[in-house]
């Protein structure tokens, strides 16, 4: 069943590059990036890690290589794109004044690589970025554990291995294995209610059991969120620092969702001259209710993963947003810019619920 799911995915995946390919011959890509119609819309972009090492073999969907970025700005550069900061660019919006292609760049999570690689590259171009932060690794300055404990199984890959306590019988590690030893690893975490500092040590526990040297990784602050300082400096740089929630997390619960936003926006608040009212779901999970504890944190807007063109119409806190990925064709990328991508039919975004809410 999955085989004959992929193989479908890939037929629509090439109908779809040969439609954007005739488009773009024939003139009409270009026809409707310059079009009234494309410059009713606002394109925001979103990004997450860029690969030091091999992360975009493990994680495709969320890292990219620094060249293929440096790609995308120049594509944004060649094709008269105007790049906007966040709050220009809603400002605008709403008032009916966008410019002609309008663009604008986020970043998620506020990585340690991102800060290492992607901005330079940004400062390269002269272009305006926001920073959607999440605090709680800036002062726990350890490889984030979700992320980590799934990265090491990938490097453990085609490996049978033991964790004692937390699987009991041995797991060979291909796709399948490691979803049930990631899931498991998690469920241990929490079932114990492990502190950061208890997690790192199962990380530390769980890659000696795989062979593999996880202070190396920590000496190149692999899958690591950047410093406070490092963030200030981004400030200091001109670039946009806004809410991602405290630690990475949504609730139902209003008092929880409340203390995540207002604790993030503490520590975010110290690192810029203005009060933060922009703000990032984590994981693109989106819910109704949330809106309502968002609005009571005076937040003024909120961009989810629903790919697409935010237009006046469109609620200030349940923005869309394309993630770029290198899972993209370069001629895919073209079609977003331009428009026509968004016209085409799609995979429609499944959040990650139960990893980001409580």
């Amino acid at each position: 069943m999955c085989r004959r799911i992929a193989e479908v995915r890939s037929l629509l995946k090439r109908l779809k590059l040969l439609v954007l390919s005739a488009m773009t011959r024939s003139g009409l890509s270009a026809l409707l990036l310059n079009s009234r119609w494309r410059s009713n819309r606002l394109l925001i972009l979103g990004y997450h890690g860029f690969s030091q090492d091999d992360e975009h073999l493990w994680n495709s969907s969320l890292y990219m290589p620094a060249a293929v970025f440096r790609s995308r700005l120049s594509h944004l550069r060649d094709n008269g794109c105007n790049v906007l900061s966040l709050a220009d660019a809603l400002r605008r919006l709403y008032s009916g004044t966008l410019p002609e292609r309008s663009v604008v760049l986020t970043i998620d999570d506020g990585t340690y690589d991102a800060y290492r690689l992607a901005f330079p590259i940004i400062q390269h171009f002269g272009y305006p970025a926001t920073v959607y932060l999440t605090t709680y690794y800036c002062d726990f300055q350890r490889p984030v554990f979700d992320v980590m404990a799934s990265y090491l199984l990938w490097k453990a890959r085609g490996r049978t291995t033991t964790l004692p306590g937390i699987c009991p019988h041995p797991i060979f590690l291909d796709d399948k294995g490691r979803d049930s030893a990631n899931r498991l690893i998690k469920l241990f975490a929490q079932k114990h209610g492990l502190s950061g500092r208890e997690k790192d040590i199962l990380l530390t526990q769980v890659a000696a059991r795989l062979e593999l040297d996880y202070e190396a990784l920590c000496r190149k602050r692999m899958l690591y969120i950047m410093t406070h300082e490092e963030a200030r400096e981004l400030a200091q740089a001109g670039f946009d620092i806004q809410l991602h929630t405290h630690r990475h997390r949504l609730s139902r619960r209003r008092n929880r969702m409340l203390q995540e936003v207002v604790e993030n926006e503490r520590r975010i608040t110290a690192l810029r001259e203005s009060p933060a009212r922009h703000f990032c779901y984590p994981g693109g999970v989106y819910l109704p209710e949330f809106e309502l504890a968002l609005a009571e944190c005076g937040i003024e807007s909120a961009v989810t993963c629903w790919p697409g063109f935010a237009t006046g119409r469109t609620g200030p806190l349940r923005l869309p947003r394309l993630l770029d990925s290198i899972r993209f064709e370069r001629l895919e990328f073209a079609g977003w810019v331009s428009g026509e991508a968004s016209l085409l039919p799609r995979r429609k975004f499944i959040a990650g619920e139960g990893q980001m809410v409580e």
